[in-house]
Protein backbone atom coordinates (compact mmCIF):
# COMPACT_ATOMS: atom_id res chain seq x y z
CA UNK A 1 0.00 0.00 0.00
CA UNK A 2 2.82 2.27 0.47
CA UNK A 3 6.22 2.77 -1.85
CA UNK A 4 9.40 3.10 -0.56
CA UNK A 5 10.45 5.63 -2.89
CA UNK A 6 7.70 7.68 -2.53
CA UNK A 7 6.99 7.30 -6.69
CA UNK A 8 3.57 7.16 -7.70
CA UNK A 9 1.55 7.93 -10.74
CA UNK A 10 1.49 7.61 -14.07
CA UNK A 11 0.66 11.07 -15.08
CA UNK A 12 -2.72 10.58 -17.16
CA UNK A 13 -6.02 11.40 -15.64
CA UNK A 14 -9.05 8.76 -16.45
CA UNK A 15 -11.49 9.17 -19.25
CA UNK A 16 -14.04 12.04 -17.81
CA UNK A 17 -11.77 13.34 -15.69
CA UNK A 18 -12.42 17.34 -14.68
CA UNK A 19 -10.77 19.52 -17.58
CA UNK A 20 -7.28 21.53 -16.59
CA UNK A 21 -9.06 24.60 -16.07
CA UNK A 22 -12.06 23.04 -13.69
CA UNK A 23 -9.22 21.61 -11.87
CA UNK A 24 -7.71 24.88 -11.33
CA UNK A 25 -11.12 26.59 -10.69
CA UNK A 26 -11.49 24.11 -7.77
CA UNK A 27 -8.09 24.58 -6.79
CA UNK A 28 -8.75 28.31 -6.67
CA UNK A 29 -12.44 27.40 -4.53
CA UNK A 30 -10.19 25.17 -2.31
CA UNK A 31 -7.48 27.90 -1.46
CA UNK A 32 -10.37 30.68 -0.37
CA UNK A 33 -11.96 28.14 2.05
CA UNK A 34 -8.64 27.82 3.68
CA UNK A 35 -7.78 31.68 3.42
CA UNK A 36 -11.28 32.19 5.59
CA UNK A 37 -10.32 29.64 7.80
CA UNK A 38 -7.18 31.34 8.60
CA UNK A 39 -8.91 34.88 8.79
CA UNK A 40 -10.89 33.65 11.46
CA UNK A 41 -8.50 31.79 13.37
CA UNK A 42 -6.36 35.05 13.13
CA UNK A 43 -8.75 37.20 14.30
CA UNK A 44 -8.26 35.80 17.66
CA UNK A 45 -4.31 36.97 18.15
CA UNK A 46 -5.21 40.49 16.58
CA UNK A 47 -8.07 40.67 19.15
CA UNK A 48 -6.56 39.19 22.17
CA UNK A 49 -5.14 42.42 24.11
CA UNK A 50 -9.03 44.00 24.02
CA UNK A 51 -10.58 40.28 25.09
CA UNK A 52 -7.67 40.28 27.71
CA UNK A 53 -8.63 44.21 29.34
CA UNK A 54 -12.60 43.14 28.92
CA UNK A 55 -12.59 39.87 30.38
CA UNK A 56 -9.82 40.45 32.59
CA UNK A 57 -7.78 37.20 31.31
CA UNK A 58 -3.99 35.97 32.03
CA UNK A 59 -1.45 35.37 29.19
CA UNK A 60 -1.81 31.32 30.04
CA UNK A 61 -5.69 32.48 29.46
CA UNK A 62 -5.11 33.81 26.17
CA UNK A 63 -2.90 30.94 25.38
CA UNK A 64 -5.49 28.36 26.09
CA UNK A 65 -7.82 29.82 23.80
CA UNK A 66 -4.95 30.29 21.18
CA UNK A 67 -4.11 26.79 21.85
CA UNK A 68 -5.78 23.98 23.45
CA UNK A 69 -9.13 25.52 23.07
CA UNK A 70 -8.90 25.27 18.89
CA UNK A 71 -5.94 22.46 18.83
CA UNK A 72 -7.79 19.38 20.65
CA UNK A 73 -10.98 18.88 19.23
CA UNK A 74 -9.49 20.38 15.59
CA UNK A 75 -6.96 17.84 15.54
CA UNK A 76 -9.22 14.81 16.75
CA UNK A 77 -12.56 15.99 15.09
CA UNK A 78 -10.19 15.72 11.77
CA UNK A 79 -9.61 11.99 12.18
CA UNK A 80 -13.31 11.05 11.84
CA UNK A 81 -13.97 13.62 9.11
CA UNK A 82 -11.24 11.99 6.94
CA UNK A 83 -13.24 9.13 7.46
CA UNK A 84 -16.14 10.02 5.95
CA UNK A 85 -14.02 11.80 3.15
CA UNK A 86 -12.45 8.69 2.18
CA UNK A 87 -16.01 7.21 1.14
CA UNK A 88 -18.54 10.51 0.60
CA UNK A 89 -18.54 13.25 -1.33
CA UNK A 90 -15.80 15.56 -0.60
CA UNK A 91 -17.06 18.85 -1.41
CA UNK A 92 -20.39 18.08 0.94
CA UNK A 93 -18.56 17.56 3.62
CA UNK A 94 -16.38 20.81 2.90
CA UNK A 95 -19.50 22.93 2.87
CA UNK A 96 -20.79 21.80 6.12
CA UNK A 97 -17.66 22.64 7.77
CA UNK A 98 -17.49 26.02 6.19
CA UNK A 99 -20.79 26.36 7.32
CA UNK A 100 -19.99 25.62 10.82
CA UNK A 101 -17.06 27.31 11.26
CA UNK A 102 -18.11 30.78 10.03
CA UNK A 103 -21.23 30.59 12.52
CA UNK A 104 -19.38 29.96 15.44
CA UNK A 105 -16.46 32.79 14.38
CA UNK A 106 -20.02 35.02 15.18
CA UNK A 107 -20.73 33.23 17.92
CA UNK A 108 -17.18 34.45 19.17
CA UNK A 109 -18.23 37.81 19.28
CA UNK A 110 -21.75 37.79 21.23
CA UNK A 111 -19.55 35.83 24.14
CA UNK A 112 -20.22 37.50 27.18
CA UNK A 113 -17.48 35.24 29.63
CA UNK A 114 -14.31 33.72 29.10
CA UNK A 115 -16.21 30.16 29.03
CA UNK A 116 -18.75 31.27 26.13
CA UNK A 117 -15.46 32.05 24.23
CA UNK A 118 -13.90 29.14 24.88
CA UNK A 119 -16.96 27.20 23.92
CA UNK A 120 -17.56 29.22 21.02
CA UNK A 121 -13.23 28.75 19.58
CA UNK A 122 -14.43 24.95 20.35
CA UNK A 123 -17.22 25.44 17.98
CA UNK A 124 -14.73 26.89 15.04
CA UNK A 125 -12.01 24.11 15.81
CA UNK A 126 -14.45 21.79 14.77
CA UNK A 127 -15.59 23.14 12.01
CA UNK A 128 -12.24 23.94 10.34
CA UNK A 129 -11.04 20.03 10.92
CA UNK A 130 -12.91 19.12 7.91
CA UNK A 131 -11.31 21.50 5.54
CA UNK A 132 -7.77 20.16 5.21
CA UNK A 133 -8.35 16.80 5.38
CA UNK A 134 -11.02 17.07 2.40
CA UNK A 135 -9.59 18.88 0.53
CA UNK A 136 -5.43 17.51 0.66
CA UNK A 137 -7.89 14.48 -0.70
CA UNK A 138 -9.35 16.41 -3.74
CA UNK A 139 -6.12 18.15 -4.64
CA UNK A 140 -4.20 14.58 -4.92
CA UNK A 141 -6.96 13.42 -7.04
CA UNK A 142 -6.96 16.63 -9.70
CA UNK A 143 -3.46 17.09 -9.92
CA UNK A 144 -0.75 14.49 -11.08
CA UNK A 145 2.18 13.67 -8.68
CA UNK A 146 4.66 15.97 -10.86
CA UNK A 147 2.66 18.92 -9.63
CA UNK A 148 1.19 18.32 -6.39
CA UNK A 149 4.23 20.84 -5.14
CA UNK A 150 3.04 23.32 -6.77
CA UNK A 151 -0.89 22.89 -6.17
CA UNK A 152 -0.53 22.20 -2.46
CA UNK A 153 1.51 25.52 -2.31
CA UNK A 154 -1.17 27.49 -3.94
CA UNK A 155 -3.75 25.55 -2.07
CA UNK A 156 -1.64 26.62 1.39
CA UNK A 157 -1.18 30.04 -0.15
CA UNK A 158 -4.54 30.24 1.72
CA UNK A 159 -3.19 30.26 4.80
CA UNK A 160 -0.21 33.04 4.61
CA UNK A 161 -2.80 35.32 2.86
CA UNK A 162 -5.99 34.73 5.25
CA UNK A 163 -3.17 35.84 8.05
CA UNK A 164 -2.83 38.82 5.87
CA UNK A 165 -6.25 39.51 5.54
CA UNK A 166 -6.97 38.93 8.72
CA UNK A 167 -4.83 40.82 10.84
CA UNK A 168 -5.42 43.79 8.61
CA UNK A 169 -9.33 43.91 8.31
CA UNK A 170 -9.79 42.59 12.04
CA UNK A 171 -7.62 45.55 13.15
CA UNK A 172 -9.24 48.02 11.34
CA UNK A 173 -13.19 46.50 12.19
CA UNK A 174 -11.72 46.30 15.79
CA UNK A 175 -9.81 49.79 15.62
CA UNK A 176 -13.27 51.16 14.66
CA UNK A 177 -16.03 49.59 15.70
CA UNK A 178 -14.69 47.51 18.53
CA UNK A 179 -13.47 43.36 18.63
CA UNK A 180 -17.14 41.91 19.01
CA UNK A 181 -18.37 43.88 15.66
CA UNK A 182 -14.98 42.39 14.28
CA UNK A 183 -15.94 38.69 14.88
CA UNK A 184 -19.57 39.11 13.35
CA UNK A 185 -18.20 40.38 10.21
CA UNK A 186 -16.24 38.00 9.65
CA UNK A 187 -18.97 34.91 9.39
CA UNK A 188 -21.06 36.07 6.38
CA UNK A 189 -18.15 35.70 3.52
CA UNK A 190 -18.01 31.68 4.51
CA UNK A 191 -21.93 31.43 3.86
CA UNK A 192 -21.37 33.21 0.28
CA UNK A 193 -18.49 30.98 -0.27
CA UNK A 194 -20.25 27.68 0.38
CA UNK A 195 -22.00 28.14 -2.86
CA UNK A 196 -18.72 28.52 -4.58
CA UNK A 197 -18.03 24.66 -2.90
CA UNK A 198 -21.25 23.03 -3.59
CA UNK A 199 -21.30 24.34 -7.68
CA UNK A 200 -17.67 24.74 -8.70
CA UNK A 201 -15.65 21.61 -6.79
CA UNK A 202 -16.08 18.86 -8.94
CA UNK A 203 -16.14 15.00 -7.98
CA UNK A 204 -12.87 13.48 -9.24
CA UNK A 205 -12.42 10.24 -9.81
CA UNK A 206 -10.28 9.00 -6.49
CA UNK A 207 -6.72 7.90 -8.11
CA UNK A 208 -7.31 8.87 -11.41
CA UNK A 209 -3.65 9.53 -11.40
CA UNK A 210 -2.17 6.29 -9.66
CA UNK A 211 -0.98 3.41 -11.53
CA UNK A 212 -4.16 1.27 -9.87
CA UNK A 213 -7.98 3.64 -10.28
CA UNK A 214 -8.69 3.25 -7.03
CA UNK A 215 -12.36 4.73 -7.17
CA UNK A 216 -14.69 1.90 -6.63
CA UNK A 217 -12.00 0.20 -3.69
CA UNK A 218 -12.78 0.71 -0.43
CA UNK A 219 -10.87 2.82 1.88
CA UNK A 220 -8.65 0.96 3.92
CA UNK A 221 -8.87 0.74 8.27
CA UNK A 222 -7.87 3.56 10.43
CA UNK A 223 -5.48 1.25 11.95
CA UNK A 224 -4.34 0.22 8.59
CA UNK A 225 -3.59 3.70 7.80
CA UNK A 226 -2.45 4.34 11.02
CA UNK A 227 0.18 1.17 10.55
CA UNK A 228 1.42 2.45 7.06
CA UNK A 229 2.10 6.04 8.72
CA UNK A 230 4.01 4.33 11.87
CA UNK A 231 5.76 2.39 10.15
CA UNK A 232 7.38 4.68 7.74
CA UNK A 233 10.25 6.70 8.94
CA UNK A 234 10.51 9.27 6.25
CA UNK A 235 6.55 10.30 7.49
CA UNK A 236 7.24 10.33 11.26
CA UNK A 237 10.53 12.65 11.00
CA UNK A 238 8.64 14.76 8.31
CA UNK A 239 5.53 14.69 11.02
CA UNK A 240 7.88 15.84 13.74
CA UNK A 241 9.74 18.41 11.82
CA UNK A 242 6.62 19.67 10.90
CA UNK A 243 5.21 19.78 14.71
CA UNK A 244 7.99 21.62 16.16
CA UNK A 245 7.78 24.24 13.00
CA UNK A 246 4.12 24.91 14.18
CA UNK A 247 4.80 24.56 17.78
CA UNK A 248 6.80 27.63 17.14
CA UNK A 249 5.02 29.31 14.05
CA UNK A 250 1.39 29.14 15.39
CA UNK A 251 2.80 30.23 18.62
CA UNK A 252 4.62 33.23 17.78
CA UNK A 253 1.58 34.12 15.39
CA UNK A 254 -0.53 34.02 18.09
CA UNK A 255 1.40 36.33 20.45
CA UNK A 256 3.06 38.85 17.62
CA UNK A 257 0.10 41.06 17.99
CA UNK A 258 0.60 41.70 21.67
CA UNK A 259 4.80 41.84 21.24
CA UNK A 260 4.07 44.44 18.92
CA UNK A 261 2.06 46.33 21.59
CA UNK A 262 3.81 45.88 24.83
CA UNK A 263 7.54 46.41 23.20
CA UNK A 264 6.85 48.61 20.47
CA UNK A 265 3.92 50.41 22.29
CA UNK A 266 1.71 50.39 18.52
CA UNK A 267 -1.74 50.87 18.25
CA UNK A 268 -4.36 48.01 17.16
CA UNK A 269 -4.73 49.44 13.81
CA UNK A 270 -1.16 49.65 12.78
CA UNK A 271 -0.09 46.15 14.48
CA UNK A 272 -3.07 44.52 12.48
CA UNK A 273 -1.06 45.80 9.35
CA UNK A 274 2.55 44.65 10.58
CA UNK A 275 1.57 41.23 12.10
CA UNK A 276 -0.12 40.49 8.72
CA UNK A 277 3.34 41.50 6.67
CA UNK A 278 5.04 39.36 9.11
CA UNK A 279 2.34 36.30 9.24
CA UNK A 280 0.80 36.96 5.55
CA UNK A 281 3.72 38.28 3.75
CA UNK A 282 6.94 36.11 5.20
CA UNK A 283 4.26 32.99 4.82
CA UNK A 284 2.59 33.42 1.71
CA UNK A 285 5.83 33.47 -0.17
CA UNK A 286 7.77 31.07 1.65
CA UNK A 287 4.72 28.83 1.22
CA UNK A 288 4.30 29.19 -2.32
CA UNK A 289 8.07 29.39 -3.62
CA UNK A 290 9.01 25.99 -1.74
CA UNK A 291 5.95 24.60 -3.86
CA UNK A 292 7.81 25.49 -7.07
CA UNK A 293 10.69 24.44 -5.95
CA UNK A 294 10.36 20.91 -4.83
CA UNK A 295 8.33 20.71 -8.15
CA UNK A 296 11.10 21.46 -9.93
CA UNK A 297 14.22 19.97 -8.83
CA UNK A 298 12.59 17.62 -6.33
CA UNK A 299 11.71 15.47 -9.64
CA UNK A 300 15.44 15.11 -10.02
CA UNK A 301 16.17 14.01 -6.16
CA UNK A 302 13.42 13.39 -3.68
CA UNK A 303 15.28 14.34 -0.94
CA UNK A 304 14.81 17.93 -1.50
CA UNK A 305 11.39 17.61 0.09
CA UNK A 306 12.91 17.02 2.77
CA UNK A 307 16.08 19.13 2.66
CA UNK A 308 14.72 22.62 1.72
CA UNK A 309 12.55 22.48 5.10
CA UNK A 310 15.23 21.35 7.07
CA UNK A 311 17.79 24.01 5.91
CA UNK A 312 15.32 26.85 5.91
CA UNK A 313 14.40 26.05 9.35
CA UNK A 314 18.09 25.84 11.50
CA UNK A 315 18.22 29.71 9.34
CA UNK A 316 15.20 30.99 11.14
CA UNK A 317 16.39 30.48 14.80
CA UNK A 318 18.60 33.82 14.33
CA UNK A 319 15.63 35.52 12.42
CA UNK A 320 13.47 35.34 15.22
CA UNK A 321 15.88 35.71 17.82
CA UNK A 322 17.34 38.86 16.80
CA UNK A 323 14.20 40.01 15.58
CA UNK A 324 12.55 39.97 19.10
CA UNK A 325 15.44 41.12 20.78
CA UNK A 326 16.10 43.94 18.65
CA UNK A 327 14.22 47.94 20.04
CA UNK A 328 14.68 49.09 16.48
CA UNK A 329 10.95 48.23 14.81
CA UNK A 330 12.42 48.72 11.36
CA UNK A 331 14.87 45.82 11.54
CA UNK A 332 12.51 43.29 13.71
CA UNK A 333 9.76 43.61 11.08
CA UNK A 334 12.01 42.32 8.54
CA UNK A 335 14.00 40.08 10.26
CA UNK A 336 10.47 38.56 11.77
CA UNK A 337 9.18 38.56 8.05
CA UNK A 338 12.24 36.53 7.16
CA UNK A 339 12.07 34.03 9.59
CA UNK A 340 8.06 33.37 8.76
CA UNK A 341 8.98 33.19 5.21
CA UNK A 342 11.91 30.36 6.52
CA UNK A 343 9.53 28.40 8.15
CA UNK A 344 6.72 28.60 5.89
CA UNK A 345 8.67 25.75 3.20
CA UNK A 346 8.10 23.04 5.19
CA UNK A 347 3.92 23.01 3.85
CA UNK A 348 3.87 22.11 0.37
CA UNK A 349 6.93 19.71 0.57
CA UNK A 350 5.83 18.14 3.35
CA UNK A 351 2.04 17.01 2.15
CA UNK A 352 3.60 16.34 -1.64
CA UNK A 353 5.80 14.00 -0.10
CA UNK A 354 2.53 12.63 1.97
CA UNK A 355 0.57 11.94 -1.12
CA UNK A 356 3.00 10.72 -3.34
CA UNK A 357 3.76 8.23 -0.79
CA UNK A 358 -0.06 6.57 0.31
CA UNK A 359 -2.65 5.42 -1.91
CA UNK A 360 -5.47 7.56 -2.83
CA UNK A 361 -7.98 5.80 -0.58
CA UNK A 362 -5.73 6.79 2.19
CA UNK A 363 -4.73 10.91 1.70
CA UNK A 364 -7.48 12.03 3.50
CA UNK A 365 -6.75 10.27 6.52
CA UNK A 366 -3.11 10.34 5.88
CA UNK A 367 -3.40 14.19 6.02
CA UNK A 368 -5.54 14.26 8.94
CA UNK A 369 -3.02 12.53 11.05
CA UNK A 370 -0.21 14.69 10.09
CA UNK A 371 -2.47 17.64 11.33
CA UNK A 372 -3.44 15.90 14.35
CA UNK A 373 0.45 15.45 15.44
CA UNK A 374 0.98 18.87 14.11
CA UNK A 375 -1.80 20.47 16.03
CA UNK A 376 -1.48 18.47 19.22
CA UNK A 377 1.99 19.57 19.45
CA UNK A 378 2.10 22.53 18.29
CA UNK A 379 -1.38 24.29 18.67
CA UNK A 380 -1.76 22.28 21.68
CA UNK A 381 1.55 23.52 23.40
CA UNK A 382 2.84 26.03 21.57
CA UNK A 383 0.67 29.42 22.69
CA UNK A 384 -0.21 28.49 26.27
CA UNK A 385 3.64 27.56 26.74
CA UNK A 386 4.22 31.04 25.82
CA UNK A 387 1.69 32.40 27.81
CA UNK A 388 3.20 30.21 30.96
CA UNK A 389 6.63 31.90 30.02
CA UNK A 390 5.48 35.12 29.86
CA UNK A 391 3.41 35.38 32.89
CA UNK A 392 6.27 34.15 35.03
CA UNK A 393 9.02 35.70 33.19
CA UNK A 394 6.82 38.89 33.91
CA UNK A 395 6.42 38.40 37.13
CA UNK A 396 10.80 37.93 37.40
CA UNK A 397 10.73 41.87 35.27
CA UNK A 398 8.87 43.21 38.28
CA UNK A 399 11.14 41.65 40.64
CA UNK A 400 14.05 42.90 39.21
CA UNK A 401 12.21 46.41 39.06
CA UNK A 402 11.88 46.66 42.86
CA UNK A 403 8.95 44.70 43.14
CA UNK A 404 6.62 45.69 41.48
CA UNK A 405 2.83 45.12 42.04
CA UNK A 406 0.47 45.80 39.06
CA UNK A 407 -2.49 43.54 40.43
CA UNK A 408 -4.43 47.24 40.59
CA UNK A 409 -3.19 48.44 37.23
CA UNK A 410 -1.35 46.81 34.47
CA UNK A 411 -0.84 50.00 32.66
CA UNK A 412 1.67 51.91 34.39
CA UNK A 413 4.45 52.41 33.01
CA UNK A 414 6.81 50.13 35.25
CA UNK A 415 4.80 47.05 34.60
CA UNK A 416 4.03 47.94 31.16
CA UNK A 417 7.61 47.44 30.46
CA UNK A 418 7.39 44.32 32.88
CA UNK A 419 4.83 42.45 30.46
CA UNK A 420 7.08 43.43 27.50
CA UNK A 421 9.82 42.24 28.69
CA UNK A 422 8.05 38.82 29.99
CA UNK A 423 6.54 38.01 26.41
CA UNK A 424 9.82 39.25 24.56
CA UNK A 425 12.05 36.12 26.67
CA UNK A 426 9.20 34.06 25.93
CA UNK A 427 8.88 34.45 22.31
CA UNK A 428 12.93 34.11 22.01
CA UNK A 429 12.47 30.30 23.61
CA UNK A 430 10.07 29.13 22.17
CA UNK A 431 12.20 30.06 18.68
CA UNK A 432 14.86 27.37 19.85
CA UNK A 433 12.78 24.12 18.89
CA UNK A 434 12.99 25.38 15.40
CA UNK A 435 16.85 23.65 15.35
CA UNK A 436 15.42 20.50 16.18
CA UNK A 437 13.02 20.75 13.82
CA UNK A 438 15.31 21.05 11.26
CA UNK A 439 17.29 17.90 12.64
CA UNK A 440 14.00 15.93 11.84
CA UNK A 441 13.29 16.94 8.38
CA UNK A 442 17.58 16.34 7.69
CA UNK A 443 16.92 12.84 8.79
CA UNK A 444 13.62 12.04 6.57
CA UNK A 445 15.64 13.43 2.96
CA UNK A 446 18.40 11.10 4.24
CA UNK A 447 15.67 7.98 4.74
CA UNK A 448 14.18 8.88 1.35
CA UNK A 449 16.75 8.09 -0.99
CA UNK A 450 17.72 10.22 -4.37
CA UNK A 451 15.19 8.80 -6.14
CA UNK A 452 13.19 10.58 -8.79
CA UNK A 453 9.91 11.74 -8.59
CA UNK A 454 7.09 10.18 -11.25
Amino acid sequence: MIRSDGMKGKGAAAPGAPSRRASFVALGVLMLTYLLSFVDRTALGVLQEPIKRELGLSDWQLGLLSGPAFALLYSIAGLPIARLAERYSRSIILAVSLVIWSGMTMLCGLSRSYGQLVLARVGVSVGEAGGNPVAHSLIADLFPPSERGRAIAIYSFGAPAGAFLGAVATGWLAFHFGWRTAFLMLGPPGFILTLAVIFLVPKPKRGQFDERMQDDVDAPSLRAVISVFAGNAVLRHLAMGAALIVLTGYGIAAFLPSFLIRRHGLDLGTVGLLAGIVNGLGAAVGTVASGFIVDRFGSRDARLYAWLPAVMAALSVPCFIWGFLTDKLAVAIPLLTLGTFAIYTYIAPTFAQLHNMLETRMRATGASIMYLIMNLVGLGIGPPLIGILSDRMTRMAMKNAGGLDCSASATLPGCQQAVGIGLTYALVVISLPLAWASVHFWLAGRKLGSHRVA
